[in-house]
């Protein structure tokens, strides 16, 4: 008989004790149920399992290190999240437990330990995500009729400016503030001062807090205060693109001006005349790429009479030519439209649809996926907030975050009005594969894709894939691989 050890939690005043027991009890059960003797019951109460705090958990602490001594093979739960609502928690567990030779059961969700089960439970995940993007875009739609009305869309109004049935009013006592602050900035004599004077007299932002340099650089690239109204229904990925706006709904005079356009567009110029060049170079595969030698193949950058190249070469430099990161790219989206076939979408479809353990857990899967969603967003928030601080950024570049700031809240807002689906019916699943296979992403290749090998082949011939989907099994011989 197995030795098993079970482990329950309940988090906060919406739980009890009585959760605690109810969770025992269903894992007893299950032990009674499987031929597994229960030695012994770890037990959090009141502590959350979000993010990483499961530090503060005593008990699980103690779990963790008598995986160790070979006291148990099996550790019982009664769902995932009892463990923690954090992926990289899950998986650093699991990895942990591998080693130990430890299988976890979450008695509610036992969707077996195949790696079936997983891609399964990971296709869940990203499916939750279509959906919140998806219902993301009709809220978007709602927020675009009400911008075309010029009317506030919702969050706090800029300072300088209250919300009265939805329209821009202006406030007289911040105003006189939003006026110097442009004037400040015209003279180019700096803030101190003036930070020092709306402190001395109360003067806070919307959010009650101390004006300071971030809200600052926010204020002199609003250009709402010249009577501009501006509504950005989707963020653009380019830098400039998101200081000019070229897709913003934009309706002039709309607003009271506080800001004359005169002034408001040579504080621009002095603002833009610091500039920050340079971008971030990125590519599908990373960690996919196996050399002909069979070890990882990491990807490099170089630059050659001002042209710059990207090449995937072996870790262990075996001495196997360079592969353009172009090449692998364009082969891995060639083997996704491949893969993502009519037929082989219905199998999908049908997977998706018996692994889906009933109401409750699709519930919580959305949820799950929600809630890193905005807690995503939260963290790039809190990341330009801390970049702004630092003082050391140029003008612009500041003032450019300080924008990114603001539509990153307005998309937090979005998310947190999101509503669960009623359902992911066979249309919601096939039209998430076919946006992943009209373009695929970075996230789509990693969750369908499992290895690409580079084949061995004749000096100056064409470079040879064979790549493997992470679904073979799902799919049968249809999605076993391929060569490209």
């Amino acid at each position: 008989m197995k030795a098993a050890v079970i482990y329950a939690r309940f988090s906060s005043d919406k739980q009890t004790e009585d959760s605690i027991e109810a969770q025992v009890r269903a894992c007893r059960e299950y032990a009674a149920a499987h031929g597994f003797s229960v030695i012994d019951v770890y037990a959090d109460e009141a502590v959350s399992g979000k993010g990483s705090k499961t530090a503060n958990r005593r008990q699980y602490q103690r779990l963790l290190r008598d995986c160790g001594k070979g006291l148990f093979s099996i550790i019982l739960i009664h769902k995932y999240d009892r463990i923690a609502r954090n992926l990289g928690e899950h998986v650093n567990l699991e990895a942990r437990l591998k080693e130990k030779e430890i299988q976890l059961i979450a008695t509610a969700q036992d969707f077996g330990q195949t790696n079936e089960a997983k891609i399964m439970r990971a296709l869940m995940w990203s499916l939750s995500e279509y959906y919140i993007d998806n219902l993301a875009q009709e809220t978007k739609k709602g927020l675009r009729e009400t911008a075309l009305k010029a009317e506030h869309t919702g969050g706090f109004a800029p300072f300088g400016y209250d919300i009265v049935n939805k329209k821009y009013v202006i406030n007289d006592l911040e105003a006189v503030y939003v006026r110097k602050i442009f004037d400040a900035a015209q003279a180019r004599c700096g803030f101190i001062d003036l930070i020092a004077e709306m402190a001395a007299a109360g003067i806070t932002g919307k959010r009650g807090k101390p004006i300071k340099y971030p809200q600052i650089y926010e204020i002199l690239k609003n250009e709402k205060y010249t009577g501009v109204y501006l509504y950005s229904p989707t963020e653009a990925k380019k830098r400039t693109d998101r200081r000019t706006k070229p897709d913003a709904i934009r309706i002039e005079n709309a607003l009271p001006v506080i800001i004359s356009r005169a002034q408001f567009t040579e504080v621009q110029k002095i603002m833009g005349e610091r500039k920050q060049t340079g971008r971030k170079s990125g590519y599908l595969c990373s960690g996919l790429v196996h050399c002909q030698c069979g070890a990882k193949m990491h990807g490099i950058t170089t630059h050659r009479k001002g042209h710059e190249y990207q090449y995937f070469t072996c870790s262990k430099k075996c001495g196997a030519p360079v592969v353009h990161m172009k090449e692998v790219d364009k082969a891995a989206v060639q083997y996704l439209r491949d893969l993502l076939s009519e037929e082989n979408q219905r199998a999908i479809a049908d997977a998706l649809r018996q692994y889906r353990a009933g109401e409750g857990s699709r519930m919580e899967e959305f949820k799950q996926a929600l809630n890193a969603r905005v807690k995503a967003k939260q963290q790039e928030y809190d990341t330009l907030m801390k970049n702004l601080s630092s003082g050391v950024l140029p003008a612009e570049v500041v003032s450019d975050i300080g924008q990114q700031m603001q539509e990153i809240k307005t998309e937090i807002s979005a998310l947190m009005a999101t509503e669960p689906p009623k359902d992911f019916t066979i249309d919601t699943i096939k039209a998430w594969l076919e946006s992943i296979k009209a373009a695929p992403d970075e996230s789509a290749v990693h969750l369908l894709i499992e290895r690409i090998d580079i084949a061995d082949k004749p000096e100056k011939e064409k470079t040879v894939f064979n790549i493997q989907s992470t679904l073979k099994t799902v799919l049968g011989k249809n999605g076993c691989g391929g060569r490209i």
